[in-house]
């Protein structure tokens, strides 16, 4: 039966996809923001822990205003849910359209030391096209790190635009030795550090004004192979375009230690906090954050 269920789903999803794929950015764009408030609808409780987010970081803020924010955020989320069924319809041609780098060539110049390169961003914007474009843009093949989805069919449909362009996937279950081994070759991987790691085994860092458990493997992983770190995050405009304006995190200043991975992880979340502070509606505000 569960089979069937998931079957049934992916079904529909392709078939929205389908439609996503064939119409403007604009209709895609107003398909995705009723996805958002059904989203919105049927997960009350995602939506509380949303608003109470939000609530969190922006204290000095109105509750209208909060409120505004967290139907914002599900309107994002319903935008990209439609972006990414349609993805496996739209050619080249189209995805450059949608997406601008202003500085793509730091990808290719930092990727020339050989050192390995590590690409980060969070579930904001649209994250997966991010990855994607990065990969077809820039002419570089990625490692991608992910976590498979429950559903196995949907799971199969997006990992196939995923690896469309020379892309890899690595799992989230076995990412580790992969990605040191990704990087002892001089190749680049992408992964997403904002969602709460494990608080007894990474560490604790200020996250708009709250400590918060964060994965340390990127700062450390930098650190120990002299890896270059670039962040960026996908910016939408009101006419569904995105921007990325890609940042190279320096830390020519640090060693390899417990207080060097500190202080490196502090400055890839500060970056990340005003992304989030400029435009706060494009940052999936649906995940528990601040779990200890």
């Amino acid at each position: 039966m569960k089979q069937f269920q998931n079957y049934v789903l992916a079904l529909c999803l392709h078939g929205i996809g389908f439609i996503c794929g064939h119409i403007s950015i604009k209709a895609r764009m107003k398909l995705g923001a009723l996805l958002g408030v059904i989203l919105r609808v049927i997960s009350k409780k995602r939506f509380g822990i949303t608003l109470q987010n939000i609530q969190v970081a922006f204290p000095d803020e109105t509750d209208e205003w909060h409120l505004k924010t967290a139907k914002a955020s599900y309107r994002n989320l319903g935008i990209v849910l439609a972006e990414i069924v349609s993805f496996s319809w739209l050619n080249d041609s189209k995805i450059k359209k949608l997406i601008r780098y202003r500085n793509i060539e730091l990808i290719n110049s930092a990727a020339s030391r050989k050192k390995g390169l590590i690409l980060l961003s969070g579930h904001y914007g649209n994250w997966e096209l991010l990855a994607y474009s990065a990969g077809l843009l820039s002419g570089n093949s990625i490692g991608v790190v992910v976590t498979h989805q429950h559903n196995p069919y949907a799971d199969a449909h997006i990992n196939s635009f995923r690896t469309r362009y020379n892309n890899t996937i690595i799992p989230t279950a076995n990412a580790a030795r992969k990605i040191v081994q990704k990087l002892r070759n001089g190749e680049t991987v992408a992964l997403l550090a904002d969602q709460a790691a494990d608080g007894s085994k990474d560490i604790f860092i200020d996250f708009f004004g709250r400590p918060a458990a964060t994965y340390e493997a990127p700062a450390a992983l930098a650190l120990k192979f002299g890896s270059p770190i670039i962040i960026g995050f996908s910016k939408r405009d009101e006419n569904g375009i995105y921007s990325v304006e890609l940042k190279e995190i320096l830390h020519n200043d640090l060693e390899h230690s417990k207080a060097g991975i500190e202080e490196l992880t502090k400055r890839h979340v500060a970056a990340l906090e005003q992304a989030i502070r400029e435009q706060p509606e494009l940052w999936a505000w649906q995940h528990n954050r601040w779990k200890k």
